[in-house]
């Protein structure tokens, strides 16, 4: 059906905010480890903060520290960058504070662990983005949508999210499942820098010219090593 490699790895430990680029990383029932592990909500209650009603809060990046020499370890706690650079531990007892005076959340912020049945991982495919760009006549950042994976492949541009759901692709030496195509929300639409700027026409665009969709789910059972320039192909 198709082959090709991939180009690129991203993981986001905090739930809306920006990412690291990583060379592998290790994924399994729960998703890529690392992966979307904390979250941000409001204190003492159910309510979770996301990019769409935050858009500030991607002026922060989260990355998990070295470990032993390992760029793509997961032990200890992830550390959380602000937009000025300074360095805060997840457990820091005043990262919630600070992150509420630098994302406008008047109800302050709490780091929470992420709940789930299981994890999935997704993949975008370059060509649909060089296209998509070539669309709106101006570069789309891949950041937008946040994916994990980033491949080349001799498909047609869009034509992943046609693929029939169940079906095997393979990543490295490893087979997974495909899910579904990604139904995507406003995110897209909002600078992926934390700018607070939001482009309208992209959210047009991708309802009215991609049925709303970019991307493509992936699962996997077991856990698997995938590394950037693996092949992959389905």
């Amino acid at each position: 059906m198709f082959a090709g490699e991939i180009k690129e790895l991203w993981r986001y430990p905090v739930k809306g905010l920006r990412g690291e680029a990583l060379q592998s990383a290790v994924i399994g029932f729960d998703g890529m480890a690392g992966d979307r592990v904390l979250g941000l909500s409001e204190p003492g209650g159910e309510k979770s903060l996301w990019g769409g009603s935050h858009p500030k809060m991607m002026g922060w990046e989260a990355a998990w520290p070295a470990q032993c020499g390992c760029a793509d370890a997961v032990s200890g706690e992830p550390v959380l960058y602000e937009p000025g650079g300074a360095a805060w531990a997840a457990d820091d007892p005043g990262v919630g504070a600070r992150l509420a005076e630098t994302i406008d959340a008047g109800k302050g912020v709490e780091l929470r662990k992420v709940e789930r049945e299981y994890g999935r991982i997704l993949v975008v495919f370059a060509a649909s983005l060089r296209r998509l760009s070539e669309q709106m006549g101006r570069e789309v950042e891949a950041a937008r949508f946040r994916p994990n994976v980033i491949v080349e492949a001799d498909l047609e541009p869009f034509a992943e999210v046609g693929i029939e759901r169940g079906t095997a692709i393979r990543l490295g030496g490893s087979e997974f499942t495909l899910q579904k195509p990604c139904e995507r929300c406003v995110l897209p639409s909002w600078d992926p820098t934390g700018a607070n700027e939001r482009d309208k026409e992209l959210h047009k665009h991708i309802i009215a010219e991609l049925g709303n969709h970019f991307g493509i789910y992936l699962r996997i059972d077991v856990p698997a090593r995938v590394a950037v320039g693996d092949s992959i192909g389905a």
